[in-house]
């Protein structure tokens, strides 16, 4: 009897996951036509050449990438989008999911070449996927050496808005500013011991406005560390900090951050980056245009010691396989509308909010089903809103690969 049930139940379940996908395919037509009809598709192997974007870029200030961690093809995206910007629209500054003194020695190697900066750089990286990371480290390297070709005018700079993320590092510059009293590297803060030597060099410095502003916006991220302040706020308080500082004449600007960070509305009850954007005073509430990346039947490196041991490879780092169409661990309801209209080896760029897009006010690609909750789950609070504008669709995606 217990068999008897077990079977049933499975053909249950069957029945209802093959008519959940039925129903799906049916009503896709209209989906997949749109998709079709708006976007660039291309093998892995190419560039993509961005026309279609370009008028959506002269109507915006700020263009805004999230990529999810760990992946070949976005770094490949990232160069190629942001050199483009540059050099057909005048984008100088790379705002990044970096800390302010991780970014200035990022720009250090951008200026020198010397690769030890650049590992200084992203040694404890926000993005754990990125350290020590062949395929992370191998955009960068295009990065400098594209920058090194530009004359003096035409430089860009890379802007840091994470919270504080490497505490030596931080420590080590404001000692730069002053070798006669040098503060202890150490790992830990002594938030009153390094106000201190801050307010010594506020005085030193008194005459040179924009070295006070830099101390400020560390002494506000000390004490955001020390606080713990949500990292979502700090990101807002320093990109709204630094834009109005270093974006005084409103020109376009490029962010590269993670997936959540780009939504332009609510997601898990919180508002993401570029939805506190968006709000605020800066201006930018009807120029932001946001880019998501979906991947399917691609692979993400992950370090091992941070993996459950089941799902280790059982060396330093894990290949594991990835995709938006697994049922039991993150199905995106509508997906599949994108995997019948890019073939395999293929990346599709889709403009997301065309003429007539079936997308508005639809809960396709809005709605996730997670039969195993393993994985963070996004739940888009304000449906039908236009939380990106475009969507970067990739299909077998190779990991970002590791530097042994």
């Amino acid at each position: 009897m217990a068999l008897k049930g077990i079977i049933g139940i499975s053909l249950i379940i069957g029945s209802l996951y093959g008519a959940f996908h039925l129903w799906e395919y049916s009503t896709g037509t209209k989906y997949v036509d749109y998709l079709i009809e708006n976007s660039e598709t291309i093998p892995l192997s190419e560039s993509f050449g961005f026309k279609m974007l370009d008028k959506d870029i002269k109507e915006n200030r700020l263009v805004l990438v999230g990529e999810i961690h760990g992946f070949e093809e976005p770094q490949k995206f990232d160069y190629d989008l942001f050199t483009h910007l540059h050099t057909n629209h005048n984008v100088r500054q790379y705002y990044a999911e970096l800390d302010f003194v991780q970014a200035l020695v990022l720009n250090q190697y951008l200026e020198s070449g010397d690769e030890q900066l650049l590992h200084d750089a992203l040694k404890k990286w926000a993005v754990v996927q990125g350290r020590n990371n062949k395929g992370y480290y191998d955009k960068y390297r295009k990065l400098q050496q594209f920058y090194e070709q530009l004359a003096v005018q035409d430089k860009f700079k890379f802007i840091g808005v994470d919270k504080l993320q490497d505490i030596k590092l931080t420590l080590s510059f404001l000692n730069s500013l002053n070798e006669s009293t040098e503060l202890e590297i150490q790992e830990t803060v002594d938030l009153s011991v390094i106000q201190d030597q801050i307010s010594l060099l506020d005085s030193i410095y008194a005459h040179s406005p924009d070295t006070l502003f830099i101390l400020t916006h560390i002494k506000d991220n000390l004490k955001h560390h020390t606080e713990k302040t949500n990292r979502e706020k700090v990101l807002f308080q320093n990109f709204y900090s630094l834009y109005n500082q270093m974006n005084k004449s409103k020109e376009k600007a490029y962010g590269y951050f993670g997936l959540l960070h780009v939504f332009q509305y609510q997601v898990n009850g919180q508002q993401p980056l570029a939805s506190q954007i968006r709000m605020s005073d800066l201006g930018l509430e009807d120029n932001i245009l946001s880019m998501n990346f979906l991947m399917i039947d691609s692979y993400m490196v992950m370090p091992s010691d941070q993996l459950p041991d089941f799902m280790s490879d059982g060396g330093k780092y894990t290949k594991m396989p990835i995709s938006s169409d697994a049922m039991l661990f993150m199905y995106i309801y509508g997906i599949k509308d994108f995997k019948r209209m890019t073939p395999e080896n293929h990346k599709s760029l889709v403009k997301m909010n065309g003429e007539n897009s079936p997308y508005a006010n639809s809960n396709r690609m809005s709605e996730t089903i997670q039969l195993l909750p393993v994985a963070e789950k996004f739940e888009f609070n304000e449906r039908g809103k236009p939380y990106v504008q475009y969507t970067v669709f990739v299909r077998n995606s190779d990991w970002a690969e590791p530097e042994e």
